[in-house]
């Protein structure tokens, strides 16, 4: 378990000091830094459709090169800090509203009694759609040919 200390928030600076501008930045009002590595990550709570949902930043405070953190990491942020209990997101968006200009990492944070209505667990609700197989003669060729080259033995 990491030991995370609260922060002043985005929020607080912008208000008081009038630092921090943007769209969301200056809404961020909680704010947590990770003793162990300087990891800084910070929330804001916003009114959807689907009820209130925390936005979630998490960058590296006093890193001086970009730092990319893995799935298991940003599971045990949200974790450690929002609780197991609650599901996340993180959103890749189609190129035209793509916004890649910092190195932040964003989650969604659902409550702790919302479901996601799809995921990797069966459920009632969701049900696999038959496409076929997505290959046409000419792609299986191709793979059987990639696959000889390797020395796999292809059965099909």
């Amino acid at each position: 378990m990491s030991t995370w200390i609260k922060a002043v928030p985005p929020k607080m600076m912008h208000d008081q000091l009038g630092v921090y501008t943007g769209q969301w930045l200056p809404e961020m009002d909680r704010c947590w830094i990770r003793k162990e590595d300087d990891v800084c990550v910070c929330s804001r709570l916003i009114r959807t459709p689907i009820g209130n949902i925390e936005h979630v930043t998490i960058t590296c405070g006093t890193c001086s090169e970009k730092r990319d953190f893995t799935w298991a990491e940003k599971q045990q942020i949200k974790d450690e800090l929002f609780g197991t209990k609650r599901a996340a997101v993180e959103v890749y968006p189609a190129a035209d509203r793509l916004v890649d200009v910092a190195n932040v990492y964003h989650l969604w944070v659902f409550d702790k009694h919302f479901q996601l209505p799809f995921g990797i667990h069966p459920r009632e609700y969701q049900k696999a759609i038959n496409r076929g197989y997505g290959m046409n003669e000419a792609e299986m060729a191709l793979l059987k040919a990639y696959y000889a080259e390797k020395g796999v033995d292809m059965r099909v």
